[in-house]
């Protein structure tokens, strides 16, 4: 009988040890995920490096972006000020 007891307390153990791997894990993988670097200049107005990183900003929030002091089509290259509206 005892060494049941023995191998039930070693495949608790094991498990144990296998869902904290796993949480571990999966924490660290929502956690590193990079952050758009971006900059609140105030009254709802941001300054990012990049277009793309401006995007994924405001796509965290689901919400719509319009450029700003940016004339043209396409999109504009270097520094941009944008809202997320």
């Amino acid at each position: 009988m005892p060494d049941r007891k023995v191998r039930a307390a070693d495949g608790v153990r094991r498990l144990a040890v296998l869902s904290a791997v796993l949480l571990a894990g999966a924490v660290a993988g929502c956690a590193s995920r990079p952050a758009p670097r971006v900059t609140m200049l105030g009254d709802g107005v941001l300054k990012s490096p990049t277009a793309q990183e401006a995007e994924a900003y405001c796509r965290n929030f689901g919400a719509p972006m319009r450029f700003l002091n940016f004339k043209g089509p396409g999109v504009p290259t270097g520094e941009v000020t944008f809202r997320c509206d």
